[in-house]
């Protein structure tokens, strides 16, 4: 069988992947090598079954004899096997994930070759590979190491790196070239990767099955050299079980593949074990787990004190570019590896001594410029400070102390910024990847703060505080996301969480762009699509600020790592078009989002850090964002905003000469304008109703308890769909028989309420608008935009009931205030203010009529008239029963016996409110007239009858002639 030459040009690649770093070995290795590693391959022997296991040229044949060094160099065929050894175990298929335990186990070290492998291999310039059929009855290659072979070729290396003199080694590094660097701690990575510590459970674990398959294969008569029986051989598992009862706390680690069958079935020390009931041979004093414990821990001290010597004699070149380059992020990398694979407590010991004389000697690269290196450490000391080991916890928190103390005295003193930010993004990742926050974590956060009080020559500086907050910070992560999976069936309170988790990442921008998309998923989802679009809003505004931090948009030279100084306070809420000093709009931060919704003013929160520089956001990604936007705005029917979204991506395009997608732009504003007209007074759109909903009962809502909301739902949400949702919500989290609902609008008492239940009110509002408010906001989508004041009322009598006759009938007018404007983040906001005012009978009917009044103005100026809003309005104006509508109102308080008892001023008010009423139904049954057809003629001059006689009667109540129409230029205008 011969390999294909795609297969072998690809091991060819592979073996000249490391040769330089082992020419380092041919021309430095001692002669008495080779003899110091017997006795570990005494343990993990290399092949020695078939003569056919492993061919390397055409003339080899038999058995691979050890080669022994003559003089001082090796052997040309020891080169060769040496070098294509390395070759396949450097190209094993180690996988390193970002973040992971570990960089990946070796899961296999044998492949079964493909179909057409086995079919037709080709020969190439390479030697070729005999692949002979395996002893345990499958196809195996021979090209690539198996475990025992590698592990003992790594041994031979770390015994040089051991043993050789520090000259010597330096040299060598002085001599080679980057590639040659860069395949030594190649080489260095594979050690710590092959030697890792797995526990001495696992490692028991592994050997007894080892030595089970061995025993089935004796009993199968395969296994030469032995004639005792099964039983004599059993006692030897459950001797290596025992010696691995202090191995649980691994048993989760990352596993190596054990040795190949066929090695285990001639390993020396293995069938010497077996022949002897699993008792150790005499004059051994440690069990295998033991000895695999302490060769971990060896290879590891070895490692690093290699790379401490390394460190130590490339100083200059490590701080070039202030630590930004590509040295600095192998070493580094090599020392992270520690964290990622598993270790022995002792080992970690030594690893977090080195880290700190490694942050001592290189604190620029890690607080200034990218932090990328910042970063990843965090990560890894963070996951440490959930060890399962308290003393490495107390390591860990001693470490990441060490690192915030040297942050800050890297600033002189000013603050911890950058270790802060990286932290906070360090803790969201590790929820996801390794689910931190139990009691071994929140213990870790005590040690650290202990530390940062306990440290006397900093007592007196704002270190101590600093880190005080940035624990608490964490906390509140760690609880919200606790929380949210209590809550995944709750779209309210989830969204509060996912906003409470948002608002702790304020200070880092990448992170509180994840938690905004979430919610903007959910939003999605639910089908509240203005949510959606405010989302997508708040994240743009995120970018541009961010940008705007960095420098982004000022000239080239003056794009450094300091940060551009705040705006000041006063806001120029111009078009967004309109550019300051040649820059864009975008310049402006989140400060050009003001227009759009005034909630945007959270994005500029973000602390600022040189550490920003690093965040992948550019012109091109805000413009990506904002189309975006435009699309949710589109489905939100939102259709006013488009233009004020694409305006200054227009300005972008303009300085790139972007012909094509400035055509495409002024078409989207033209279609979104055209929509704009076709529905602008329709009153099609539904842009949803709102609902004060307020929660009593400490025992059940808790944080809730006693404060008020107002719920934004879709559409026409009415009242009871609403609160039968609620109310099968908090049935679900409490018990059906635990929860009532409050049905009227009163104020509530809470001393009132029994404890033992949880209580819900629910109130349906509508937006308030002032007098100034009320001429501003004509359209129907300005009164549904930017809006954080509602109104209901509550109707009461003096007598203690709720309604009465319109003479004793008042009512109380309750205004909310939130803290945010709808749209929002959110489709609740907290209520901040409530103002009540009750309004006497009279005043009732001046707000009664008032309202009418408005409302028949509004319908007949409508561009289309809405023939059934308007028919039904003139029916309940000029058709009602005799006690009831306008004319009962007339009776009550302007005839002359009844207007006695009232303030002069509000009568007065009353009548020309009136007369107002009058001219708007003459005005409306005039519009109805003329759009009506020929069908409704009958029932147009049965409503022209009912208002001559409301006229007529009006007149009467009145004590003055009330006309049909009013004559031109004496129109009246309200006082209310």
């Amino acid at each position: 069988m011969r390999l294909s030459t795609s297969g072998r040009s690809k091991n060819c690649d592979k073996m000249n992947k490391v040769t330089r770093a082992w020419h380092f070995m041919d021309k430095t290795i001692n002669p008495k090598t080779h003899f110091h590693v017997n006795g570990v391959r005494e343990l993990f022997p290399p092949l020695q079954g078939s003569r056919d296991d492993l061919s390397v040229g055409v003339g080899v044949a038999g058995p691979v004899a050890h080669v022994i060094r003559h003089g001082n160099s090796v052997d040309a065929s020891f080169s060769k096997e040496v070098l294509n050894s390395i070759t396949a175990f450097s190209s094993l298929a180690v996988s390193t994930g970002n973040h992971a335990d570990s960089r990946g186990s070796l899961i296999s070290i044998e492949s079964n070759p493909s179909t057409s492998d086995r079919n037709s291999e080709k020969m190439d310039g390479c030697e070729k590979f005999a692949r002979p059929q395996s002893l345990i009855g499958f196809g195996s290659r021979f090209d690539k190491l198996d475990q025992a072979e590698t592990r003992s070729l790594l041994m031979c290396f770390l015994h040089i790196m051991k043993t050789i003199s520090e000259e010597v080694m330096v040299s060598y590094w002085h001599r080679a070239i980057h590639q040659e660097i860069s395949d030594f701690f190649n080489i260095l990575e594979l050690c710590l990767q092959h030697f890792r510590f797995l526990g001495k459970r696992h490692i028991a674990r592994k050997l007894a099955a080892v030595v089970k398959l061995a025993q089935g294969t004796q009993n199968n008569g395969t296994l030469k050299g032995s004639n005792h029986s099964t039983q004599t051989s059993t006692g030897l598992l459950p001797q290596w079980m025992l010696s691995g009862q202090d191995g649980h706390r691994h048993a989760r680690s990352q596993t190596m593949p054990i040795i190949r069958a066929k090695n285990a079935l001639t390993n020396p020390k293995l069938l010497q074990m077996m022949e002897t009931d699993g008792n150790i041979p005499e004059g051994d004093h440690l069990s295998p787990t033991d000895i695999e414990a302490n060769l971990s821990t060896e290879v590891a001290l070895i490692v690093l004190d290699v790379l401490g010597l390394f460190v130590h004699h490339h100083k200059k070149q490590l701080l070039q570019d202030e630590g930004q380059n590509l040295l600095m992020k192998k070493v580094f990398d090599t020392y992270l590896l520690f964290f990622q694979i598993n270790q022995s407590t002792s080992t970690l010991r030594h690893v977090f001594a080195a880290l700190r004389l490694f942050i001592q000697k290189f604190p620029s690269a890690f607080f200034q410029g990218k932090a990328d290196l910042c970063g990843c450490l965090c990560y890894e000391i963070l996951k440490c400070c959930n060890h399962r080991s308290s003393s490495t916890q107390t390591e860990a928190s001693a470490l990441l102390y060490f690192f915030m103390r040297k942050n800050f005295e890297f600033t002189k003193g000013k603050s911890i910024v950058r270790s802060h930010l990286q932290l906070i993004k360090a803790v969201s990742q590790l929820i996801a990847d390794a689910g931190i926050g139990g009691s071994r974590f929140q213990q870790s956060l005590a040690i650290i703060n202990n530390f940062a009080n306990g440290d006397a020559p900093l007592k007196n500086t704002p270190l101590p505080a600093e880190v005080k907050d940035l624990t608490k910070r964490i906390r509140t992560v760690l609880m919200a996301t606790s929380q949210m999976k209590e809550h995944e069936k709750d779209p309210e309170m989830l969204v509060d969480l996912q906003y409470s988790l948002a608002n702790s990442y304020a200070s880092t921008p990448e992170l509180r762009r994840t938690w905004l998309e979430s919610m903007a998923k959910i939003h999605v989802r639910n089908g509240d699509l203005s949510e959606a679009a405010m989302c997508y809003i708040h994240i743009s505004a995120l970018i541009a600020e961010s940008l705007k931090r960095r420098g982004y948009w000022k000239p080239d030279k003056a794009r450094m790592s300091s940060v551009v100084p705040e705006e000041p306070n006063v806001i120029n809420c111009s078009p967004l078009l309109t550019p300051r000093d040649g820059e864009t709009s975008f310049s402006m931060g989140w400060a050009a989002f003001l227009c759009i919704s005034p909630n945007v003013k959270e994005e500029g929160a973000m602390k600022e850090d040189t550490g920003t520089q690093d965040t992948p956001y550019t012109e091109d990604t805000l413009v990506e964002q904002l189309e975006l936007c435009v699309d949710y705005l589109w489905k939100s029917e939102r259709h006013e905003l488009i233009a004020d979204i694409n305006k200054p991506v227009i300005a972008v395009f303009e300085k790139r000469r972007d012909f094509k997608r400035l055509s495409e732009l002024y078409y989207d504003i033209h279609r979104s304008y055209l929509k704009v007209t076709e529905v602008v007074n329709s009153e099609k759109r539904l842009f949803g109703r709102y609902y004060r909903v307020a929660f009593y009962g400490l025992g059940f809502f808790e944080e809730e308890e006693s404060k008020e909301f107002i719920y934004k739902e879709p559409k026409l949400t009415g009242l009871s769909e609403i609160s039968q949702r609620l109310l099968k919500l908090y049935s679900d989290k409490f018990g059906a028989d635990n929860v009532k609902m409050i049905q009227d609008s009163n104020k509530v008492n809470p001393k009132d309420l029994d404890p033992k239940y949880a209580y819900i009110q629910v109130t349906y509002v509508v937006p308030y608008f002032d007098d100034k408010e009320q001429q501003e906001k004509k359209t129907d989508f300005e009164r549904h935009h930017n809006i954080n004041r509602f109104v209901f009322e509550t109707p009461f009598t003096l007598s203690g009931k709720k309604h009465g006759d319109v003479e004793e009938q008042c009512k109380r007018r309750t205004i909310l205030t939130t803290n945010s404007t709808f749209p929002y983040l959110k489709k609740r906001i907290q209520v901040v203010e409530q103002q009540s005012t009750e309004m006497n009978p009279i005043e009732v009917a001046i707000d009664e009529m008032s309202c009418k009044v408005s409302e028949l103005n509004q319908l007949c100026a409508m561009a289309e008239v809405d023939m059934i809003r308007l028919q039904l309005k003139l029916q309940g104006s000029v058709s009602v029963k005799v006690n009831a509508g306008p004319m009962a109102y007339a009776r009550a308080f302007l005839e002359e016996k009844n207007a006695k008892r009232y303030p002069d001023n509000q009568v007065k008010l009353l009548k020309e409110i009136f007369r107002q009423f009058a001219e708007a139904c003459g005005q409306a049954l005039d519009v109805n007239e003329r759009l009506i057809k020929e069908d409704q003629l009958e029932y147009q001059e049965e409503m022209r009858a009912h208002y001559r006689d409301m006229l007529t009667e009006l007149s009467t109540v009145m004590n003055e002639q009330i006309p049909h129409t009013r004559p031109p230029g004496t129109e009246r205008h309200s006082a209310y």
